[in-house]
């Protein structure tokens, strides 16, 4: 009677704004799940490893000889649980690290790549300008020619892209242009296959 307020389950004011006092927001929903890594996936799985092996050897202990024998059951079955656990997370550990380096590179790779096809598409759109014969100088063209075949030099391009890009490449300086746009196409496919398997 005091006014229209809307009213939620539990009879709790409901907030037009967000959640109400207390409740954990999304953000913060979103950083526990964020912060949630491998490293600390392993590590929580290994401390409960760990505290199951030492419930078990007390548990064993107490069955066989009493407390005493429990209490010792359980400082050595922890200990043989703590030492696999560093074991375990230390291979773990660089099998991530290596999984993670060889990602860059493959990563690192597809870019240089991706760059090439970008590059050699800039010098057939200066070979071939849409605005005209003249619609871009001869400097630009030579520019773009040139950074195009840098790019296609480097080292890191893999060597199917680097000869389809050289193919493309020399059709565009023959102003070949029907060869140029099936090089293109080409070198656009050998691009997307080298690194759909990855």
């Amino acid at each position: 009677m005091g006014g229209d307020r809307p009213v939620g389950t539990g009879g709790v004011a409901a907030s037009p704004t967000g959640p109400p006092p207390g409740h954990p927001g999304e953000a913060e929903t979103l950083h526990v799940m964020a912060s949630f890594t491998p490293a600390r996936a392993l590590l929580m799985l290994t401390t409960g490893l760990t505290c199951l092996l030492m419930a078990g050897g007390a548990l064993i202990g107490a069955l066989i000889g009493g407390g005493p024998v429990a209490l010792g059951a359980a400082v050595c079955a922890g200990l043989v649980g703590m030492v696999g656990s560093l074991i375990v997370r230390r291979r773990a550990m660089a099998h991530f690290a290596m999984a993670q380096r060889q990602a860059g590179q493959r990563g690192y790779a597809e870019g240089i790549a991706h760059g090439v096809l970008i590059h050699v598409t800039a010098y057939e759109a200066a070979v071939f300008p849409r605005t005209g014969p003249h619609g871009v100088s001869a400097e630009e063209r030579e520019a773009r020619r040139t950074i195009a075949y840098r790019m296609a030099a480097l080292d890191e391009v893999p060597q199917r892209v680097r000869l389809a890009a050289a193919d493309a490449l020399a059709l565009l300086d023959k102003t070949d242009r029907e060869g140029a746009e099936e090089a293109l196409a080409r070198l656009a496919t050998t691009v997307r296959l080298e690194y759909s398997r990855l």
